[in-house]
């Protein structure tokens, strides 16, 4: 079973075409970079893998599955633009996405300083997050 599979797919944007029949398969337990200029449709198919656009054409599988809620809690996305809120702590933001995902507040606390340790922030997480470089907002969204 191949990680990601990735069938003739085709996505236009308002006359647009963005990616033009895409085949491609990622094995199983490699590690794979998409390269290419501005405009080459990059984002566009990484964000249909994730269901968040839809093809308009094609067949996308992830796990030999058609994403679904379940198989997107095992996928990790980390897309260039932060998600995180400026005017918030680290600490904070990250105890409030873990309640989102439904985790219990002392675990939430529990794994952030874990994590923050280990990613090198443990001293940055009183800090509001518009305070940290764009590298360290992205080890932030990492956690």
């Amino acid at each position: 079973m191949d990680a990601i599979r990735i069938d003739t797919v085709t996505k236009a944007f308002e006359g647009h075409l963005a990616v033009d029949s895409l085949d491609l398969l990622v094995p199983r337990g490699s590690i794979f970079g998409l390269l290419g200029p501005n405009g080459a449709g990059k984002t566009t198919s990484i964000r249909m893998v994730m269901n968040i656009l839809i093809p308009d054409t094609g067949r996308i599988e992830v796990l030999g599955e058609t994403m679904n809620e379940q198989l997107k809690e095992r996928i990790g996305y980390l897309p260039e633009e932060r998600g995180l809120y400026p005017k918030m702590k680290v600490n904070e933001v990250l105890h409030y996405l873990a309640s989102l995902k439904g985790v219990a507040a002392k675990t939430a606390r529990e794994r952030t300083d874990q994590w923050l340790d280990r990613v090198g922030l443990a001293d940055w997480k009183e800090k509001k997050v518009e305070e940290l470089s764009k590298g360290m907002q992205q080890k932030v969204q990492f956690v």
